[in-house]
């Protein structure tokens, strides 16, 4: 699958037409207006490994995809997605939605889980944690936001990476590799009467 194709995907999975929250650098992104909790308006999407990563906090990170010396996270085609930490006031409307279970890798730049085991590419301790937690909606929550919001993301059970799984499971990287060989994401699934994936709504 190329770069292009999986652009295209997730920029109508967003409903962003005409490429219009396509980026040059973090710096491009729009902050909510708030009062209250702070917002974090740095999360972009990673072309090669699929997952979230926290961009302009001072390098790259460091992807499951890499070779030779370019071991980064790509923005290329990613929309501009934020959240909070906390209870607050976003353009008007009183944000009590949403859980505070995602962080970011001090080390990776992954955006990842923090209630449970983590893997790190560039840190054999797992992900080095940053303070504080920041939203994330869980789909089968209620009520949801009335903020725009994408679908398709999920939660890997081996490395706790938020990831976006509409490209095809085959286009994700994970750090974790299975005694199988099989070097992809596993999302995680729950069960409502029927086992289904974990659905989650990123905010952009």
């Amino acid at each position: 699958m190329t770069d292009d194709l999986s652009r295209r995907r997730l920029l109508r999975a967003a409903g962003l037409a005409g490429g219009a929250a396509l980026l040059a650098g973090a710096g491009a992104a729009a902050v909510p207006g708030t009062a209250g909790a702070a917002v974090e308006a740095g999360f972009r999407w990673c072309s090669r490994c699929q997952s979230m990563w926290r961009a302009g906090a001072g390098d790259n990170g460091h992807c499951p995809v890499h070779h030779w010396w370019d071991h980064s996270h790509y923005q290329d085609g990613s929309g501009a997605y934020w959240s909070t930490d906390g209870p607050t006031v976003v353009n008007g409307v009183v944000d009590v939605f949403g859980q505070l279970w995602l962080k970011w890798c001090a080390t990776c730049k992954a955006v990842y889980f923090h209630q449970q085991s983590t893997v790190c590419p560039n840190n054999s301790a797992g992900h080095t944690s940053t303070a504080p937690a920041h939203k994330v909606e869980p789909a089968w929550f209620s009520p949801l936001s009335p903020f725009p919001k994408q679908a398709g993301w999920r939660r890997c059970i081996d490395c706790a990476a938020l990831f976006f799984i509409d490209n095809g499971i085959g286009s994700t990287r994970c750090p974790v590799s299975r005694p199988s060989g099989f070097p992809y994401h596993v999302a995680a699934s729950r069960f409502d009467g029927v086992w289904r994936h974990e659905e989650y709504l990123v905010r952009f």
